[in-house]
């Protein structure tokens, strides 16, 4: 008998004990980041603050436009050269919102409680989804990969990243059981967390049409596609009814990328012209997060090579 296979009947709780116990370890080390950063890399008098407490230091950057849509709702003086937070999606401030109005607990601490949650969430159901296409130890390899990977601090800060990585994985486990119905309510979630979850909508059609044998397919792929891209055309005619722009968020971006449209970024993305500004020769942490993009892209084409 395999000692493994035993090992998991006798205790079957017992691999997510040692996913659970990585991932915690992981957010130690972020703690003792933050902790350091705070007390030798104090953040300038003149950058937004979320409050005084070494945890509020996970609230930088785009997590301000996220506590403003939190406390102020969407603004939109219908000029897309200035930034605005019309172009950040709703799904992560208003279930920060939520929270804060049930339970009495300030804007940015709900929106880490929600990041935090979902991160904790999301690693779990990862390791689920990884042990059952294949076996536990792939499955703790992937959650120690994604954990200590450094862009993983994301899963704790104030930003999207945790909770769009939940529903993504819930996604794919309800469509290895062919509900398709509630897998197209987590892609619907997802495309209203972050515009990345738009993809989802393609891969739900093309697992509905490879089981297009068990139902006929039109009658059955039409409610799911248009549930599935609910959290996109729900957001546009929202902006349409308060702010006469359907296509504000799109047209918003230009604000932060240059002035350049959305045409214009996607056509530089097919063209691979992102590749051209890496920077592999600085030793600095600005010019090593180009040497980490490169070693992920190369595990990722190697472990699907390898996984197939």
């Amino acid at each position: 008998m395999d000692l493994r296979s035993s090992t998991t009947k006798a205790y079957p709780y017992g691999p997510y004990f040692w996913a659970i116990l990585i991932f915690l370890c992981s957010r130690v080390v972020v703690a003792l980041g933050l902790l350091f950063a705070q007390k030798y890399m104090p953040i300038d008098a003149g950058v937004w603050s979320a409050g005084p407490s070494w945890y509020h230091q996970l609230l930088q950057w785009d997590s301000e436009w996220y506590f403003k849509i939190v406390t102020d709702g969407y603004r939109y003086n219908g000029d897309p050269t200035i930034q605005q937070n019309i172009v950040f999606y709703p799904l992560y401030p208003m279930l920060a919102r939520g929270l804060a109005a049930i339970s009495g607990i300030s804007a940015p601490n709900a929106l880490l409680l929600v990041a935090n949650i979902s991160g904790f969430c999301a690693i779990l159901l990862l390791f689920k989804l990884v042990r059952e296409e294949f076996r536990d130890d792939l499955g703790l390899a992937s959650v120690a990969l994604l954990s200590f990977f450094p862009a993983s601090v994301l899963l704790s800060a104030g930003y999207t990243e945790s909770l769009e990585l939940l529903l993504i994985v819930s996604f794919f486990l309800v469509l290895k059981q062919k509900r398709f119905l509630s897998a197209a309510f987590l892609a619907g979630l997802a495309v209203a967390d972050r515009s990345t979850g738009i993809l989802l909508t393609p891969i739900l059609v093309f697992e509905m049409w490879l089981n297009r044998h068990q139902k006929a397919l039109l009658p059955a792929i039409i409610p799911c596609v248009v549930i599935a891209t609910s959290g996109l055309w729900l957001f546009m005619i929202y902006l349409w009814y308060d702010f006469g722009s359907p296509m504000a968020f799109s047209e918003g971006q230009a604000a932060f990328h240059q002035g350049t449209t959305i045409g214009a970024r996607l056509m530089s993305a097919l063209k691979f012209e992102p590749f051209a500004r890496l920077i592999l020769d600085d030793w600095n942490p600005w010019g090593l997060d180009s040497w980490f993009t490169l070693a992920f892209i190369i595990l990722i084409i190697h472990g699907w090579f390898r996984l197939r």
